[in-house]
């Protein structure tokens, strides 16, 4: 190979490099955008997708910290009401709930009237705690029994 040829064909290559580059440059640019896309797909992907919505709102809540925490407050709450209306209390013991939910099982009895006014001010007054389950049944001496399952907010 003679110099003419090698000068020849060097300045060929670079002329074809200088013709190519703007080819180059987009590829390259298009690429690193398509890669920017993906990472940000998988990224939403990853993340959740809507932030958690309160089942109700924070006054209406039960207080505590924890799920259990929550359950002993408005059981002692219930128990409060039922004494202040001269009702028994049989049973209030908490259920796992899950879910930002409370459960309460709940067994009370005495004069009917009176527990139907208890089970009228626990469903009404807050925080709100609703009978999911409940069964009403009379007592031989006039009164009544009501049973069930409680459920409020506490997340």
């Amino acid at each position: 190979m003679n110099r003419a040829t090698l000068i020849a064909g060097i300045g060929g290559g670079l002329a074809v490099v200088a013709l190519l580059a703007p080819a180059t440059g987009t590829a390259l640019g298009k690429l690193a955008r398509a890669r920017e896309a993906v990472a940000a797909m998988r990224a939403a992907a990853s993340a959740p997708a809507r932030a958690p919505v309160p089942l109700t709102a924070a006054a209406l809540r039960a207080p505590g910290g924890s799920e259990a925490a929550a359950a002993g407050l408005l059981a002692a709450r219930v128990r409060k009401l039922a004494a202040e209306g001269g009702v028994l209390v049989e049973q209030a013991a908490g259920v796992p709930g899950g879910a930002g939910l409370v459960r309460l099982q709940l067994r009370m009895s005495g004069p009917d009237k009176a527990v139907v006014a208890l089970t009228d001010r626990i469903e009404r007054e807050a925080p709100l705690l609703r009978f999911a389950a409940w069964r009403a049944s009379a007592l031989p001496d006039g009164g009544l029994r009501v049973e069930g399952e409680a459920v409020a907010a506490w997340h």
